[in-house]
């Protein structure tokens, strides 16, 4: 559609279907409108030849003076709208009235000091209200309809408050504020899901007075709070307390979570005794007591070689010699040739692993003849093999010694490796 005939549907010449399309702008003349900047400007006057004085409700036709104002419109084919309204003021004609001059108002287009249409601020109130501020402001925009954080919410803060009439069905919980410090207290209208009020703390005496200024409520939805039951039971005396269903089931999952954790070792299944087979047994416990060394000793080696293993690796299928790959990574030549040389990562760490001698090899006899005789204490057997000369650490030796207490007995120690 052409500007001529956008200026042609909006003019005053097709007064039933403004109306019918546009009722707020049926009691004006729209002169002309045109789209700039991907949005439609309206231009219009009012209609009518005489407006009425807001204070004593008499009409007049004597003109003070014109202005324009600017009023956003809700959206019109995904451009927002923005009109352009000549106002006039007028003269009162009542002598008596306080009221010396005016400026008219268009029904259903205009309001004292507003700067949205009423369409257009029925449309952001309910968006704000879905969704406040930040998130409303966003989908606003999407649809065409501008408007701030902050002028979002004081849309919602211009509402007038709901009248006060009595709640039959009432809920009452609390919320933190600040949780484990401060706490109030929400009421809601379970019949249809809104909130009521809202209270300070969840004190009974607080809860009481409040049923106290508002009779009628028949029943008292509450979760189990003490203070909650005290205050329904003075407030309103004659409505019934009921527990809501949620906090019924809560509740109770609360409590089966802690008698199950309490009783656990009772619901444990026995474990399968082994079958005595003592060359079995020690196969298992060597086994299973070298596999400990290995995770202790191995893993911040292990994990180091496959590092340096595949970068190597990356640099020899880049087409790179020993050399340039030395010069690149800074190791030792005799290094980098075996990691240039080694098929797997598999092969560098077996190697590593069978061929390095440990600070607890000339112990092991000892730990193992103490953990057969009855000592467990891995601090006690940690403090005796100090005292004999061993450097190192109490983590590798509780490592060591974890297969031996998961199968209850020590195999005899493998000898120490010779380095020869």
């Amino acid at each position: 559609m052409s500007l001529s005939q956008v200026s042609s549907c909006l003019s005053g010449s097709h007064d039933h279907g403004l109306g019918v399309l546009l009722p707020h702008l049926a009691g004006t003349i729209v002169e002309r409108a045109e789209v700039a900047a991907r949005r439609l400007y309206v231009w219009a006057r009012a209609r009518a030849e005489q407006a009425a004085c807001p204070a004593c409700g008499r009409f007049s036709v004597r003109v003070h003076s014109r202005y324009q104002r600017r009023l956003a419109d809700a959206a019109i084919g995904g451009r927002p709208v923005l009109i352009r309204l000549t106002v006039r003021r007028f003269f009162c004609p009542a002598p008596d009235c306080p009221v010396t001059t005016f400026a008219e108002q268009v029904q259903g287009l205009t309001v004292r000091y507003a700067r949205r249409t009423p369409p257009l601020a029925q449309m952001l109130t309910a968006v704000a209200l879905a969704l406040a501020g930040r998130a409303g402001a966003r989908l606003a925009a999407l649809l065409g309809l501008p408007a701030g954080r902050t002028g979002m919410l004081r849309l919602i803060m211009a509402l007038p408050d709901p009248q006060d009439r009595p709640v039959p069905v009432l809920g009452v919980d609390d919320f933190a504020f600040r949780r484990g410090h401060t706490y109030g207290t929400l009421l809601i209208n379970i019949d249809t899901g809104k909130p009521v009020d809202m209270l300070p703390d969840r004190e009974a005496d607080t809860l009481a007075g409040w049923l106290r200024a508002h009779p009628g409520t028949e029943v008292i939805c509450r979760d189990r709070a003490g203070a909650f039951a005290d205050g329904a039971r003075t407030g309103a005396p004659a409505a019934i307390q009921v527990a809501d269903r949620w906090h019924l089931w809560h509740n109770l999952a609360e409590h089966a979570e802690k008698t199950v954790a309490r009783h656990r070792e009772c619901i444990r299944e026995p474990d399968p005794e082994p079958e005595q087979d003592p060359a079995g047994d020690a196969e298992a416990l060597l086994a299973l007591q070298q596999a400990a060394a290995r995770r202790a000793d191995d893993s911040a080696l292990a994990r180091r070689t496959r590092e340096r293993w595949e970068l190597v690796q990356a640099l020899r299928a880049q087409g790179k010699g020993i050399k340039p790959i030395t010069r690149e990574t800074g190791l030792a030549k005799g290094t980098v040739r075996r990691f240039y040389r080694a098929v797997s990562v598999d092969e560098l760490l077996a190697s590593a692993r069978d061929g390095r001698p440990s600070q607890l090899d000339d112990y092991k006899e000892h730990l193992h003849q103490r953990w057969n005789q009855g000592c467990t204490s891995v601090r006690q057997l940690h403090a005796e093999i100090r005292q004999r000369g061993y450097p190192g650490s109490y983590s590798t030796v509780r490592d060591y010694l974890q297969p031996f207490r998961e199968l209850g007995a020590a195999p005899p120690a493998a000898p120490a490796p010779s380095p020869f």
